[in-house]
C-alpha cells in the first residue's frame, strides 16, 4: 500500500507529479538558445513580458538575492541580450531592458515553444487535453503560493 502524505495523496502520485513537471520543464529548456542558463532565460522572459526593470525588481520577482541577479544581468549584458539604462524617474536606479535583437529572439522562442507545446497537447485525447488545460488555474495558484506549504 502506498504511503499517505499530509494532503491525503499517495506518495507515488506526488512523485509522479513532480517528475512530470521536471520533465516538461526540461523539454522546454532544451529549446533554449545555447549558452543561456535557466536563470538567464527566466530574467529574459520577465523583461520580454514586463519591459525594463531594475535589478532589484528582477531579483524580487525571481526570489533571489540582488548580487545573484546582478551576476545574471552581467552575463546577459556581456552576451548582448540586455542593455542597462538610467531610470528616467530616478537617476540612481539602473534599468535593464532587452536589446532589439533579443526582443526578436525572445518572440521567436516564445512562438516556437508555444507551437511545440500545442503540438504535444494536440497529441492527447480531447478529454485528456481538456483535463490538462482545466488544471491550469490550480497550477498557477500553486506557483503563486511559492515555497510555503499551504496551511
Amino acid at each position: 500500500m502506498a504511503k499517505r502524505t499530509a494532503g491525503d495523496h499517495d506518495e507515488d502520485t506526488i512523485s509522479r507529479l513532480r517528475l512530470v513537471i521536471m520533465r516538461l520543464a526540461r523539454r522546454l529548456r532544451q529549446q533554449t538558445p545555447s549558452g543561456i542558463t535557466p536563470a538567464q532565460l527566466s530574467a529574459l522572459s520577465l523583461l520580454a513580458g514586463l519591459g525594463a526593470q531594475s535589478i532589484r525588481a528582477l531579483a524580487e520577482m525571481e526570489g533571489v538575492r540582488h548580487p545573484t541577479m546582478s551576476r545574471v544581468v552581467d552575463a546577459l549584458t556581456a552576451g548582448g541580450w540586455v542593455e542597462r539604462e538610467a531610470d528616467p524617474s530616478d537617476g540612481r536606479v539602473v534599468l535593464v531592458r532587452l536589446t532589439p535583437k533579443s526582443k526578436r529572439e525572445m518572440e521567436r522562442l516564445r512562438r516556437h515553444r508555444n507551437a511545440s507545446l500545442e503540438a504535444q497537447l494536440e497529441a492527447l485525447a480531447p478529454t485528456d487535453r481538456k483535463r490538462v488545460l482545466t488544471a491550469l488555474p490550480a497550477l498557477e495558484r500553486l506557483l503563486e503560493a511559492g515555497d510555503e506549504p499551504a496551511r
